[in-house]
């Protein structure tokens, strides 16, 4: 992958973007980037909006608040000849979480999208086995795989069923994918 792209890795939770984000980090040599959509908004300690307990306009401006400094810093590593991978759940028909608002934000540099798409057993299997601060009500993970599925019906997009894959077996899809 050139380093005026960015690997956009996203899916819903329990797919594995944070866990498959930092290994493809890993696993590029010395100058890769793992950046955390969740791990930026988090830095907000005092009034923090977290999405999980309604969406309103600052849940959403704390929202671009964080992509915006991804953007940032993904651009100086990439300047700095750095590979950035970031992780983050891209919703398909969302346009206030789409992939539109990363495109802008990221510009000049291009984005390889990849959409891990594990089955809804899979998903429900990894939340149980979450941290219990990281767990979802299975309603609302029901809702986010769901509304994810729509990644199926596009075409430019690389979606990845990894229910079966362990990490290494998902690196070496997305490598494949990446090199089509």
């Amino acid at each position: 992958m050139s380093k005026d792209r960015v690997l956009l890795i996203t899916g819903p939770s329990g797919a594995g973007k944070s866990t498959v984000a930092e290994e493809w980090a890993n696993a590029h040599g010395e100058n890769a980037v793992q950046l955390s959509l969740d791990s930026f908004r988090e830095f907000v300690k005092s009034g923090f909006r977290d999405p999980g307990n309604g969406w309103n306009d600052e849940t959403q401006r704390q929202l671009d608040l964080a992509r915006a400094n991804i953007a940032a810093v993904a651009s100086n590593y990439s300047e700095a000849d750095f590979q950035v991978v970031v992780d983050d759940a891209v919703f398909p028909n969302w346009d206030e979480v789409g992939i539109e608002r990363w495109r802008e934000a990221l510009s000049p540099l291009e984005i390889d999208l990849v959409a891990l798409l594990p089955s809804w057993d899979a998903v429900l299997e990894r939340n149980a086995a979450r941290a219990s601060d990281r767990k979802l009500p299975e309603a609302m993970l029901r809702t986010i795989y769901d509304d994810m599925s729509g990644w199926r019906r596009y075409s430019d997009v690389n979606v990845i069923d990894n229910s079966e894959f362990t990490v290494a077996q998902t690196l070496a899809e997305i490598e494949r994918l990446l090199t089509i």
